[in-house]
């Protein structure tokens, strides 16, 4: 039934839609399209950013409170951190600043603290096997040079269901990612019809004509996981709007499943 109702809501969409929709309570998926599509990661990329500098903190060699100094060359477009005045940030206060309001300059920071090489090192080991980190926040040079940041529907979704699991690093590292995500900046795409008081994990991507947002909800009684990655789109506007829709349709479901349970 929700399944005959996504594939409707789809057919007056303009673009192209990779989807997975998952319990993560009962370890069920519920919907997939197009999974193992290779895509632009956009800034989802980022949470790959994030697992990577908590993996080094907890093997000592990384400490949240040591501080990057931003250079003037450092400053990229689409950043907060461009427009203020402080030279220096804690590699905490950075993984904030990159997950909650998707900072580039604080993701570039990162990226020459940590290394592209082992950032890439660590998306094998976890069996992300269409991810890679090739490039910059707003690199257009290299974009233009080919090198683009690549993810897949799926490996969002492992990443995503192995920090809920508590399956990558420590319980401890992987709630604290969690609630890192769950701080809400952006109300648009797939919390956007929500109630308020839902707490969801989530990160967006935007590229022009691209759209992704992923995430997971947490209901209380059921989980779920929600990833939407729009390709092709007239605007990005429109992206979110097709991701607002497609959410509110699968929340309102799965409220109205549960309450017939109860």
């Amino acid at each position: 039934m929700l399944g005959k109702l996504i594939d409707q809501e789809l057919e007056f969409m303009d673009g192209c839609f990779s989807i997975i929709l998952k319990d993560l309570t009962k370890n069920e998926v519920l919907y997939a399209r197009d999974l193992d599509r290779q895509l632009p990661s956009a800034s989802t990329i980022k949470v790959l950013i994030m697992v990577e500098a908590f993996r080094r903190m907890l093997k000592g060699c990384l400490d949240m409170k040591e501080k990057l100094r931003v250079k003037k060359e450092d400053k990229v477009s689409f950043s907060l951190i461009t427009e203020m005045k402080e030279e220096e940030y804690a590699i905490g206060d950075l993984i904030t600043l990159m997950m909650t309001i998707s900072d580039n300059t604080a993701a570039n920071l990162l990226i020459d603290r940590l290394g592209m090489d082992p950032i890439n090192e660590t998306a094998w080991s976890i069996g992300l096997s269409n991810t890679a980190l090739r490039r910059k926040m707003m690199d257009l040079d290299a974009v233009k040079a080919g090198r683009q940041n690549m993810t897949s529907p799926k490996d969002m979704q492992l990443i995503f269901e192995k920090l809920y699991r508590n399956a990558i690093l420590t319980p401890d590292a992987c709630r604290e990612m969690l609630d890192i995500m769950s701080i809400v900046i952006r109300k648009d795409g797939l919390i956007r019809d929500l109630p308020v008081e839902v707490r969801v994990a989530r990160k967006t991507g935007e590229l022009d004509n691209l759209n992704h947002d992923i995430g997971i909800f947490f209901m209380g009684s059921v989980d779920y996981l929600l990833g939407v990655f729009a390709t092709g789109l007239k605007d990005n506007v429109e992206g979110s709007e097709y991701i607002a829709r497609l959410s509110k349709i699968i929340f309102s479901h799965l409220t109205e499943v549960k309450e017939e349970t109860e």
